[in-house]
């Protein structure tokens, strides 16, 4: 079956679903509506199965994508993978870059380190680190950190150059926007993994995917057994090795007339290229003999291979142990955004994929550092040094493609406690200073923080604890950082304050006055 049109097909929905979810990532002026961000993010494989797994939500990507593996193979990998796509573009750089074609010849795939990395993954999930394991594996959430911590401020760096060219063209719609960057130790992992990524793709296509990428290895495993399957036609095929050039996933073993469909993502740039028309999808042919048995030693197990899952296995427990002493040792406990029920819950079920970092529009979340722990590394925390969640915005909610923020309606969000204000007096300028101020109380929104009366015609902040919800607006106000808010590691229900009625004035007569 010759698909020559599938080549620019699949190429033209890898263009446009890197560019959409990279402008979601990148977005820096909240432009990229909510739904939008959500909906591209929640066709991701993992984010999919994470909710569905979970129960968050109904989300059918992750199934739809295994069936289409069982199909056709690693479409996914091409054509709706941001990271994957990402690496394309890498490779098809190196080849504008170099003067000669580049060529990738057919290399042996490394099947001892795909199933150490599989085990890690599974491992890291069976003892209850889904969302520490998924944060550092997951392909979407690895390009959403790239997005969101490295290309999103440079953005807005490009953009606050161009401002001023801008407005003198007329054009007003342009204004500068401080760039939004992570803590040193945040920005960290994501700039190691880019540069990783960048090296693997810019000399070996593909080897990224096909080695270390769990996603890869188990929809690599699955497209064994695909229905369709791409071939070369022996009898057609004179070898011109115009495949090898094109192939990014070093899978065509030209000599044996074969493809490794397991490490074949389905770019079709080997269909594109021969003009044999060799290579298309064919069924898997019935062989007219019974294949040769195979030699004995071939089905003894490989001690090597498992010592090697083994150590691994051993090495995740002890990682584990340390991690749990270091998670103890850690006092002051991190703000989790509201819609995320408890720190536990929210560790257990966010990848990191940091879109909604990317879509606050008062940057007040920041991804972590050793905030959390360990197994918290990247995840978003509520930093109130810079910001205060605005309390009417459930943005966060509404763009979490794997349920670890669940979406609230606005009313129970402006209810939902998160943290609890605490007032240290002896900081205070009223107090100390005998100044006025109630910067605080002026910027509550539930009138948690409120004052009363305090020696020559001042005021003095109080904090209501029923009513706060630890939104950190009074945080970010003081001055002196007498008001701090601490997170709560279950999220409660906050009271809202009941307006009192004016009454009525007296009548006196006819006036009443």
């Amino acid at each position: 079956m010759q698909s020559r049109w599938l080549k620019p097909l699949r190429a033209t929905v890898a263009c446009v679903m890197l560019a959409f979810v990279l402008a979601a990532f990148a977005d820096f002026r909240g432009q990229v509506p909510p739904a939008l961000a959500h909906g591209l993010a929640s066709i991701q494989f993992v984010p999919s199965m994470v909710a569905l797994l979970t129960g968050a939500s109904i989300a059918l990507a992750g199934l739809f994508i295994l069936v289409i593996t069982l199909l056709i193979g690693r479409i996914y990998c091409s054509a709706i993978c941001p990271l994957g796509i990402l690496q394309d573009v890498i490779s098809r750089g190196a080849r504008w870059f170099s003067r000669k074609r580049k060529r990738l010849p057919f290399s042996q795939k490394h099947t001892r380190l795909q199933l150490v990395f599989l085990g890690i993954c599974i491992v890291g999930i069976l003892i209850g680190w889904t969302g520490f394991t998924l944060s550092l594996l997951d392909p979407y959430s690895i390009f959403g950190r790239i997005g969101s911590s490295l290309v999103r401020p440079v953005v807005t760096l490009i953009n606050n150059s161009l401002v001023g060219i801008g407005n003198a063209m007329g054009i007003d719609s342009m204004y500068r926007v401080d760039p939004q960057w992570a803590g040193a130790g945040a920005l960290a992992l994501p700039l190691l993994m880019f540069i990783v990524i960048f090296v693997l793709a810019f000399f070996r296509g593909r080897l990224y995917c096909n080695t270390v990428c769990p996603v890869g290895t188990l929809l690599g495993f699955l497209s064994k057994k695909s229905f369709l399957r791409l071939e070369i036609d022996k009898d057609r095929c004179r070898k011109c090795a115009n495949c090898l050039q094109v192939c990014k996933a070093q899978c065509i073993d030209l000599k044996a007339g074969t493809i490794d469909f397991s490490r074949c993502v389905d770019c079709f740039n080997c269909v594109g290229v021969c003009t044999e028309k060799a290579i298309g999808f064919r069924s898997p042919r019935k062989k007219a003999a019974a294949p040769a048995p195979l030699p004995v030693h071939q089905d003894v197990p490989d001690p090597q291979r498992r010592k090697f899952v083994a150590d691994a296995v051993v090495f995740t427990g002890l990682l584990g142990t340390g991690l749990g002493v270091a998670e103890k040792a850690e006092k002051r406990l991190p703000i989790t955004p509201p819609g995320s029920s408890s720190v536990e819950r929210f560790l257990n079920r966010c990848t990191a994929c940091q879109l909604c970092i990317s879509v606050c529009p008062s940057h007040v979340l920041k991804p972590a550092f050793l905030e959390y722990g360990i197994l918290g590394m990247m995840k978003p925390q509520m930093d109130y040094n810079y910001s205060f969640c605005n309390y009417d915005c459930i943005q966060c909610g509404q763009v979490c493609p794997d349920g670890a923020i669940s979406q609230l309606v606005l009313e129970k969000k402006q209810i939902t406690r998160i943290g609890n204000a605490h007032l240290d007096l002896t900081k205070c300028i009223v107090k100390v200073k005998g100044k006025d101020c109630a910067a605080c109380s002026e910027h509550c929104p539930t009138k948690a923080v409120n004052t009363i009366p305090y020696g020559n015609n001042l005021r003095l902040p109080e904090v209501n604890d029923d009513l706060c919800i630890g939104c950190g607006a009074c945080q970010y106000a003081c001055p002196a950082a007498a008001i701090t808010v601490e997170g709560l590691p279950v999220h409660e229900q906050a009271k809202k304050e009941v307006e009192k009625k004016a009454e009525k004035p007296k009548m006196s007569g006819d006036f009443p006055f």
